[in-house]
């Protein structure tokens, strides 16, 4: 007899052949993560940990109470031996993804805004203002009012952000700047010395390449702030632009300066090979530590013809990219993402103190 139902058997077996192959593909992606120096492509693995953990732990939630259910209705799906095989398999991969992401929370890493005695500290806010795709000025110049940060840097800042900006007065309390036709631009409440536009490859000086580099005082002691927006590894030739700025930063790490700090989107996450070569190299630490991942990327899915609006899928499906870097003596007694301002990425704002000793 025709059995009218086959359709909704069908469509069940396909659901679960995709759930299968996502979450085995999760756990492989899971492991090639760990071989990031072997290539381009292992190196994009790396960026997205949040997410092969996410749907790990999903399907743990999914295994438990299908077992739950079907035995309480005599038809396990499984026997025992399988449940268990596929549950510890799946603990062993979200736990390699655990191991990345947990250190980031405390009491494994506890927040610098414990310590007292930082009298002087500067509010630092980072945006990235998705350049000419863009439009939505009435947003960052709410978020720059709204913050009142000390020092603005600011990515993707093509000549019309700028002219708009400034003509806003939104600019006006930052009496010393940088910016130029290089997409990029620091603003300040304090004096800047020595502020200067640096190209880490002087074979690629093509404007988003281009770094600032500035000094400023803290507390009584001079601190350098490096801005920069290296090239995203979408490909292999931007992957080496990228890693020939990291190699960059780690060279001349001895002529910046004792107190040091790196902003911008640098558009690797924090479980990256290169990302932890950086740190390595250079001393540095990731101002998130203490603070829990804080995805920046994406802000938004894009729509042909809609406006760019926050969506609310995207945070759970970000990477974290924008990054506040520091030097040992340097303290984040605060840090978060800001404001939507109509950008693919959300700003970071983090307050800053120096350590007397």
């Amino acid at each position: 007899m025709f059995n009218i139902f086959w359709p909704f058997k069908l469509i069940g077996g396909l659901l679960r052949l995709l759930v299968n192959g996502l979450v085995l593909a999760s756990c492989a992606l899971t492991v090639a993560a760990f071989m990031g120096e072997r290539g381009w492509l292992w190196t994009l693995t790396s960026h997205f940990r949040m997410q092969y953990l996410a749907i790990q732990l999903i399907a743990l939630v999914l295994i438990t109470l299908s077992w739950w259910l079907f035995r309480r209705k005599g038809k396990p799906p499984a026997s025992r031996a399988e449940m268990w095989m596929g549950t510890i398999f799946l603990m062993f991969f979200a736990g390699l993804n655990l191991s990345q992401i947990v250190p980031y929370y405390p009491p494994f890493a506890k927040p610098d805004a414990r310590e007292s005695g930082m009298a002087d500290t500067v509010k630092l806010m980072h945006i990235n203002l998705f350049g000419y795709l863009n439009n939505s000025r009435s947003l960052v110049i709410e978020a720059l009012q709204a913050t009142d940060a000390d020092i603005v840097d600011l990515v993707e800042y093509t000549e019309p952000w700028r002219r708009e900006l400034e003509r806003s007065g939104a600019l006006k309390r930052y009496p010393y700047k940088i910016a130029g036709k290089n997409h990029i631009g620091l603003y300040s409440k304090r004096p800047l010395h020595n502020a200067r536009l640096v190209y880490t490859d002087p074979q690629h000086q093509t404007t988003p390449y281009a770094n600032i580099i500035a000094d400023f005082k803290l507390n009584g002691h001079p601190v350098t702030i490096l801005v920069a927006h290296p090239a995203s590894p979408i490909q292999p030739s931007h992957l080496q632009w990228q890693q020939a700025s990291f190699r960059a930063w780690e060279h001349e790490r001895g002529k910046l300066g004792r107190n040091l700090i790196i902003v911008g989107d640098l558009n690797t996450a924090p479980w990256s090979p290169e990302f932890a070569q950086l740190l390595s190299k250079t001393g540095l630490r990731d101002s998130q530590l203490g603070y829990g991942i804080q995805p920046t990327w994406p802000a938004f899915f894009p729509a042909p013809g809609m406006p760019h609006a926050q969506s609310p899928w995207a945070a759970p499906l970000g990477i974290p990219i924008d990054h506040v870097l520091v030097s040992e003596r340097i303290r984040v007694l605060s840090r978060q993402t800001g404001p939507f301002v109509g950008s693919d990425h959300w700003p970071v704002v983090a307050e800053l103190g120096l350590k007397k000793r």
